[in-house]
């Protein structure tokens, strides 16, 4: 099983959403028994919820957010999951100057999507931010999901080989 970790700063916003999003992909994929997401921030107050916007328009998706719980990043989460994709070439940075990181498993979601650039931090704006937000992380996540399902594969066919 592919283990994938979103990674934003306060765990209240994107990488919850995202989380969510690629959860329902996951989901529509039938690929539950082949990756497994989650999310941390780096600055998380641990067990804050998921912003009301941010829900709202996960709702809005048919998805819920109600039951999200914001966790802080550890060293453990860096030294385990398979692949990490940050919000942020900052976000990626820091993650990647920690002694417990691995090369080649911490991107930025952009990056991995084959893209440049941030994704904006949709905290405090109006509804419509969160929502613009959410659309940006849905189509980055739709060109992400190839390499993670190739990804998920991969570590399948290896674990295979060492039965």
């Amino acid at each position: 099983m592919v283990r994938v970790l979103m990674v934003c700063t306060g765990n209240t916003c994107r990488s919850p959403i995202a989380a969510a999003l690629l959860q329902a992909k996951i989901r529509e994929a039938g690929a539950e028994s082949l990756v497994a997401v989650a999310s941390a921030g780096l600055m998380a107050a641990a067990g804050e919820p998921m912003s009301a916007p941010a829900q709202a328009v996960l709702r809005q998706k048919g998805l819920s957010g109600q039951e999200h719980q914001a966790a802080l990043l550890t060293r453990m989460d860096l030294a385990s999951y398979d692949l990490i994709l940050t919000m942020t070439t900052q976000h990626k940075r820091l993650l990647l100057s920690a002694p417990e990181a691995k090369e080649g498993r911490i991107y930025t979601l952009r990056e991995y999507a084959g893209e440049n650039g941030d994704i904006s931090d949709p905290y405090g704006g109006e509804e419509k931010v969160y929502a613009a937000c959410a659309l940006e992380l849905e189509r980055l996540l739709g060109k992400a999901w190839e390499k993670i399902k190739f990804l998920a594969g991969k570590k399948q066919v290896l674990a295979k080989k060492n039965e």
